[in-house]
């Protein structure tokens, strides 16, 4: 496994591309409120696959990028990676729809300590004085919606073993960022046509066809699979580049920015416990910010002195 560099800037701005990105869908969502979240994970399985596939094709890198699927000893690896993001896809949009959202939003909250930890112990990692210190906050955060939701779910442990075994598959089995999105997709393609076509409906009825809906839905359909698309790929791209740890503290962004668009955009009002965990982690992040710029102008300081040497 390679070592990843912390200094990363390419790495660090896939990671918080991605986690604003991912922090804007449940604003994109709002129209397409009549749909099951079973139905808009499979509609944002399908065409992604075949934005990717398209978009390749006329790229002429579709060969290129499908080659590990011709490697046997790749294969469970991929099966293994695209059932772990199955399963996190999938739970992301069955647990609102089960009274789970607590539940999910404590696994998110856990997450970063969990890769933090995986970076710490396990991948030898090292962390400066200000990350510990927006770790100490943030988790200050993730005690306090842990001691309202009252304990772990099933939910919870799924989420918090789940995606950082997902990163950890990512770093052992070597491939591009877009191979590994695409056959991903393309594997739980087959199982998301079967989900259209049996519940796609507008109450859960069955289709004729996959695309068995009006234009303006379909345009709908193509602008969450590109939302959805999009920061997958810089995901993938970050946790590539950054090491675990790091990736881990930056996606603090994406619960902080969530909450700002629920209270700004979606109209949501906010409890005075959900300051206690949103509070500590939007300061988190601030001391993050700032390490971050201190080192940008150390580096910058030391550059300039061996540049006049």
């Amino acid at each position: 496994m390679k070592r990843h560099n912390t200094h990363d800037y390419k790495g660090l701005g896939f990671g918080i591309s991605a986690f604003t990105l991912f922090a804007f869908m449940p604003l994109y969502v709002q129209l397409l409120a009549p749909l099951s979240g079973y139905t808009l994970l499979n509609q944002r399985i399908l065409w992604s696959s075949l934005i990717l596939i398209v978009g390749l094709s006329l790229w002429g890198k579709l060969k290129f990028y499908l080659r590990p699927m011709l490697n046997k000893k790749a294969w469970p690896g991929l099966l293994a990676g695209s059932v772990l993001v199955g399963l996190q896809w999938g739970l992301f949009v069955w647990a609102p729809l089960n009274q789970k959202t607590l539940d999910l939003s404590l696994g998110y909250f856990l997450m970063p300590l969990v890769m933090v930890f995986i970076g710490k112990v396990f991948l030898g990692e090292t962390l400066r004085p200000l990350q510990w210190l927006a770790i100490i906050i943030a988790g200050f955060g993730v005690f306090m919606a842990f001691w309202h939701a009252d304990g772990l779910s099933w939910v919870v442990v799924l989420i918090v073993i789940g995606y950082p075994l997902y990163l950890i598959l990512r770093r052992i089995q070597v491939l591009p960022t877009v191979s590994a999105f695409l056959i991903e997709n393309l594997i739980l393609l087959p199982f998301a046509i079967l989900g259209i076509l049996l519940f796609g409906g507008m109450e859960g009825q069955a289709l004729s066809h996959p695309f068995d809906y009006s234009f303006s839905w379909l345009g709908l359909f193509l602008g969450l699979a590109v939302l959805g698309s999009v920061p997958m790929l810089c995901f993938i791209a970050a946790n590539q580049r950054l090491p675990m740890s790091t990736l881990g503290l930056i996606s603090y962004l994406e619960p902080a920015l969530i909450f700002v668009v629920a209270y700004l955009f979606l109209g949501e009002s906010v409890p005075p416990n959900e300051m206690m965990t949103y509070g500590p982690i939007i300061i988190g992040l601030g001391i993050l910010a700032v390490d971050g710029m201190r080192l940008g102008i150390k580096r910058k300081r030391v550059n300039n002195k061996t540049s006049h040497k």
